[in-house]
């Protein structure tokens, strides 16, 4: 965004020095962090700022008193879209959907907004006084639960004990039962929450969410609670109330700000009670693009290639939790057609496709990946997605289907790109039809972004590994600090570290050949894949993360 740069320069809106800062930026969005920089700095006035970016972008900018804001349409977007998209829904009027933003928005955003809600869109530049104040204003309520409130609403309710069926069959309709999960449930959803756990202690009920991965205890509440919590969730989930002694899996809808999510539930029993998981998951896949998942502009590149391939297969490598499933379905997304017939195998379906044919295994009643990958060989399809391939019978129908001329989708628990070579060898697959048939691996990992509010310069960097004291030696470098933007934790979303092995003729013939992990790891990097570690590094280095997360989530040793 050196054009806006050299604008604002030559508008005397800045010097000469700020410029040369500006033009040194790096990163995936560069306008932002232009006018972010701008801001943070203070480098000139920002009413002037707000007007020069309204006038070169041609922008209106917002005004509270000129546009009556609705305060019910501001649903259409939950808290953790407007948290990180920076934009709120304010009014709407003859097909026109006007939005409060931080930053002009993309062309291809606003296209897929427009989209989205069957509507134009009309952007109104917003202070970043003005966004958090409203923000606050229309979201509020979304977020608190009285723990005090609670308390005296189940105080009025009959305590029963967990083997009391009849009872608690009765009791999990009541107000404060419902109120509590429901309020869990949107609370969770507006802090970007991708788990609810409730666990049942020895003396106590208590509630914690997944945020960016991490678990944090949010709520206590006596124990006395849990049995109709966990009762209103198995009978609203599908499962079976009267057995508490043997795990359970169930699923249930919920609407929040008119967005549908789909909530995978599973009971288990423990020595206090049982303990209850509910995974969020949101239905509308209107965003699941290549371009949203935050990929570093080198592999962003790289990764849009896997988008050419027709056949053969292409596999998506790391721990759970680690984005796997998001990137694949991302490919599948940008790929579906009608002129496609696209096939998955999943355990569970997480993400609902319209474009797509989805199968859910269920091993229960015999319904394995192996079975259902057989079984769809007979479907003509182009496009295989199998959710995880953990075996050997999976692993070969799944090379003879890219050998027959399809494109085979598939992930695998490995720590790098070429771990996932050496799996699939492991598995018993010939060497040299993996070289054949394997076109490329992403290897990738999740880091927590740095909170933008609250981030301060690492200034003793000799407490960390001499790999990363070498590495950051001579570059600025942020760490995370805590404040109420973050929940004090520090940090606010993720952003993906990747490495990316497309299987060129030399990397084909190590592969056939059998060669080290090592060697093929050399070839890969030759070839052009930066590894997760200097992956997760260049993102250290634009202030995205910090050398803590780098540590927590990237083993150093095989880096």
């Amino acid at each position: 965004m050196n054009d806006f740069s050299e604008f604002l320069y030559q508008e005397e809106l800045i010097d000469k020095s700020v410029y040369q800062s500006l033009l040194e930026i790096k990163a995936e969005n560069k306008l932002e962090a232009v006018i972010l920089y701008l801001r943070d700095k203070q480098c000139c006035n920002k009413d002037h700022l707000l007007a020069k970016i309204s006038e070169y972008f041609n922008i209106d900018i917002y005004g509270e008193d000129d546009i009556k804001i609705e305060a019910e349409l501001s649903q259409i977007l939950s808290l953790a879209e407007v948290e990180k998209y920076n934009i709120l829904a304010l009014k709407k009027e003859k097909q026109i959907l006007y939005l409060g933003c931080l930053y002009p928005l993309s062309p291809i955003f606003k296209e897929n907004l427009r989209f989205k809600y069957k509507s134009e869109i009309k952007e109104l530049l917003m202070s970043a006084a003005d966004f958090q104040s409203l923000k606050e204003k229309l979201f509020s309520s979304y977020y608190s639960i009285d723990p005090a409130e609670i308390l005296k609403e189940f105080s009025q309710v009959e305590r029963l004990d967990s083997d009391d069926i009849k009872g608690l069959k009765s009791l999990v309709d009541d107000a404060p039962v419902v109120k509590l999960l429901n309020n869990l449930l949107n609370e969770a959803i507006s802090l970007a929450a991708s788990d609810i756990h409730l666990e049942a202690k020895q003396n106590s009920f208590e509630i914690f969410y997944r945020i960016d991965g991490i678990i944090k205890k949010y709520y206590q509440f006596p124990l006395a609670c849990a049995a109709a919590v966990i009762s209103r969730i198995k009978i609203i989930s599908g499962m079976d109330i009267t057995n508490k002694h043997l795990p359970q899996d169930g699923k249930l809808e919920f609407k929040f700000k008119a967005e549908n999510y789909d909530i995978r539930s599973s009971v288990i029993p423990t020595i206090y009670g049982e303990k209850a998981v509910l995974r969020l998951l949101l239905r509308n896949s209107q965003l699941l693009t290549v371009n949203n998942l935050n990929f570093s502009p080198h592999n962003q590149k790289r990764f849009q290639e896997l988008l050419n391939y027709h056949s053969g297969i292409i596999l998506l490598a790391g721990p759970t939790g680690s984005g796997k499933t998001t990137s694949l379905f991302a490919i599948l997304n940008e790929l579906s057609s009608e002129n496609l017939n696209i096939i998955t195998i999943e355990n569970p379906v997480e993400y609902k496709l319209p474009a797509l044919n989805q199968i859910e295994i269920n091993p229960a009643q015999g319904l394995s990946y192996a079975r259902a990958l057989r079984s769809i060989l007979r479907q003509d399809p182009d496009i295989i997605m199998i959710g995880e391939i953990r075996d050997k019978e999976t692993a070969e129908i799944a090379v003879r289907a890219s050998v027959t001329g399809h494109l085979v989708l598939s992930t695998v628990h490995t720590i790098d790109a070429v771990s996932a070579v050496l799996r699939l060898i492991e598995m018993g697959i010939p060497p040299y039809l993996i070289g054949s048939t394997l076109n490329a691996v992403v290897a990738q990992r999740l880091l927590r972004k740095l909170c933008p509010e609250c981030k301060k310069v690492e200034r003793d960097k000799n407490t960390y590994p001499e790999k990363l004291q070498k590495k950051f030696k001579a570059k600025k470098i942020y760490q995370a600090v805590g404040c109420s933007k973050c929940s004090n934790s520090g940090y606010k979303n993720r952003t993906a570290a990747a490495e990316i092995l497309f299987v060129n003729e030399k990397i084909r013939e190590l592969i056939s050949s059998n060669y080290s992990r090592l060697k093929l790891k050399q070839a890969a990097k030759e070839s052009g894949m930066r590894s997760l570690f200097a992956d997760a590094a260049f993102k250290i280095s634009q202030g995205e993360s910090s050398i803590a997360e780098l540590l927590r989530v990237i083993n150093l040793e095989r880096s």
